[in-house]
């Protein structure tokens, strides 16, 4: 019994600092892995042209093992110098609208936290083209 409850006290925590120490570095800055929604989107954000965009990932809340390929959605704050796209997209978390969005396909290169992963982001509802690499910071690497 005891061992079953340090067990799980054990998954707990790593569970929780999985999302508190997940930080990935790319050519663009720190991506950081902020939050989970209660339907499932991990919430990610990242250096944007202006503001931190943020990526909300299905099916990726909770899942710290055995990651594969996810599908999801970028958004960032509208800027007077880019092309916004002509449907808006409402933001999972704060309910907004943003013309300035895109899809984004994620597959993680280590299955395991913390892993890596290869991502392909596209503008609006065209297929994600333009890639970035996150590799993850570790404790070793600050």
């Amino acid at each position: 019994m005891w061992k079953s409850m340090t067990t799980l006290l054990g998954l707990s925590v790593l569970s929780l600092s999985a999302i508190a120490d997940e930080v990935w570095s790319t050519p663009i800055g720190d991506v950081v892995y902020e939050n989970e929604t209660d339907d499932g989107w991990a919430v990610w954000s990242y250096p944007g042209l202006t503001d931190r965009g943020t990526v909300y990932i299905k099916d990726l809340a909770g899942v710290y093992e055995g990651r594969g390929a996810y599908a999801g959605i970028w958004v960032e704050a509208e800027s007077p110098n880019i092309e916004l796209c002509d449907v808006a997209v409402t933001d999972p978390v704060t309910g907004e609208s943003h013309y300035n969005w895109g899809r984004v396909d994620i597959v993680f290169t280590e299955p395991d936290f913390p892993g890596g992963w290869v991502a392909l982001r596209g503008n609006c509802f065209n297929d994600p083209g333009d890639y970035l690499i996150g590799k993850p910071v570790t404790a070793l690497q600050e």
